[in-house]
């Protein structure tokens, strides 16, 4: 919005800033709501890449299953793949009994091993660090709607 007025027209410049809030005050649930949409499709990649590069990807299941459900000003970003907080946080040592597929990095493909005492895993975030980059980066989004 531009206004042309003489700098020394206080009613003027008053009554012109004050319409540059209204207007901005009127759209700012739409805006916002956008600004949410744009920073849940971010997250939502960024997890993924967080899946791929911490080597928490072998068969794809977990990475390919996280989603966002948009409603007006809220999203919500995760996944129902059962083991995914395992992945997210790790385990401490535990009993089971079953095979386990392993992936090292000097095997891509994995083998499948018995375990009766698994001695735990560790933790390998990918929703929390993408979390947290997008909320870092809010200025960022708001600037793509308000520059």
């Amino acid at each position: 919005m531009k206004g042309r007025f003489n700098i020394n027209d206080k009613a003027g410049i008053e009554n012109f800033i004050r319409k540059v809030f209204d207007e901005r005050l009127n759209n700012a649930p739409e805006v916002l709501d956008l600004v949410l949409d744009d920073m849940a499709d971010d997250m939502q990649t960024r997890s993924m890449i967080y899946l791929t590069n911490n080597m928490s990807v072998i068969t794809g299941t977990l990475r390919s299953s996280i989603a966002t459900l948009k409603e007006p000003l809220k999203k919500t970003i995760g996944t129902n793949v059962e083991y995914a907080p395992y992945v997210e946080y790790g385990t401490s040592p535990h009993e089971i009994n079953a095979s386990v597929l392993i992936k090292t990095p000097d095997d891509a493909i994995g083998k499948w091993v018995y375990i009766k005492d698994h001695p735990g895993s560790i933790d390998k975030p990918y929703i929390r660090p993408a979390f947290n980059e997008v909320i870092n980066n809010f200025e960022d989004y708001v600037k793509n709607y308000y520059p």
